[in-house]
């Protein structure tokens, strides 16, 4: 009897939450409500007399319990809404790590509907060729994290995100998956990387001359990252000091940078120096196709 009278209050408690749970999973708010629930007990006492007899007297008692439940609801998706996610562009960084790649996404997410999207760059995995899942890994060489945005009816934004990949591994499904809202999106087509990351740092020079003293110097205007076939500004320096010997003026007939393609230089050349004057080369390398680490090694002949 008393099994069932347990059972009973136990489902009517569940019939309650049960209930309003589902109310709330259809209005997508968040309750917060209190139900009190009946719950019988049993007590059992013993009361000692001054005979060998043990008397036992079982009694039927009931607690009242407060239970206070919370549900939040969130809203699904809606009939008429769009979701809509694309690449446009990958980037690999193959040179940063010894044993990882990092394949860097440019993404054009966009939403058509009544209400908004809160679209959040962790809610990506990428699924390798291997079949393994790799969630977000951030890196130094993106540019601009498409990261959290709020996206209402015909709004677009474009942005970045980055995954890291073991060597020997290549992308194969990108999934957004938002389980709270239920959303989900699927891209399966990936192309392949249009461009691969350079690390450059500071410049060399060499100087390949019969003379003595020829003084030079190069600075990166800007240090770090590249893509595949873009600028890179350097400014090199060279001075002439005469020393015995050695003739009134010389002249800079060539300047190689290794891996790069010089695409500008001012003043060009030949240039001549006689002792004591001092020139400022500015140069644009173009980055090579290929990704490269390291500083720009540059040569200069007289």
């Amino acid at each position: 009897m008393r099994a069932a009278a347990l059972a009973g209050a136990m489902l009517a408690l569940g019939l309650i939450l049960g209930g309003l749970v589902g109310f709330a999973s259809g209005g997508g708010r968040t309750l917060t409500f209190t139900t009190t629930a009946v719950i019988p007990t049993t007590v059992i006492t013993t009361e000692a007399r001054l005979t060998t007899v043990e008397v036992v007297r079982t009694q039927l008692t009931t607690s009242i319990t407060t239970v206070t439940q919370t549900v939040t609801a969130f809203p699904m998706p809606m009939i008429g809404e769009t979701y809509s996610l694309k690449v446009i562009d990958v980037v690999v960084d193959r040179v940063v790590d010894i044993a990882h790649d990092y394949y860097i996404f440019l993404l054009e997410a966009s939403y058509k509907g009544s209400r908004s999207w809160n679209f959040n760059m962790f809610y990506l995995n990428l699924v390798s060729d291997k079949g393994y899942k790799y969630s977000i890994a951030l890196s130094l060489a993106a540019r601009q994290y498409l990261g959290a945005i709020e996206l209402k009816d015909g709004e677009i934004a474009k942005g970045q995100v980055s995954f890291k990949l073991p060597k020997g591994e290549v992308p194969s499904k990108l999934i957004y998956e938002d389980k709270l809202r239920g959303i989900k999106i699927e891209i399966n087509d990936i192309p392949p990387p249009s461009r691969q990351v350079s690390w450059i740092y500071f410049a060399e020079t060499t100087i390949l001359t019969g003379y003595s003293v020829i003084w030079a110097s190069a600075m990166v205007e800007t240090p770090g990252a590249y893509y595949s076939g873009e600028d890179v500004n350097v400014e090199l320096r060279v001075k002439y000091l005469r020393i015995i010997g050695n003739p009134d003026s010389i002249t800079v007939t060539s300047i190689m940078v290794d891996k790069f393609e010089i695409v500008r230089m001012d003043p060009r050349l030949p240039i001549s120096l006689k002792d004591g004057e001092e020139v400022t080369i500015k140069m644009v390398l173009r980055v090579p196709l290929e990704g490269y680490k390291g500083n720009l090694r540059i040569t200069i002949k007289t």
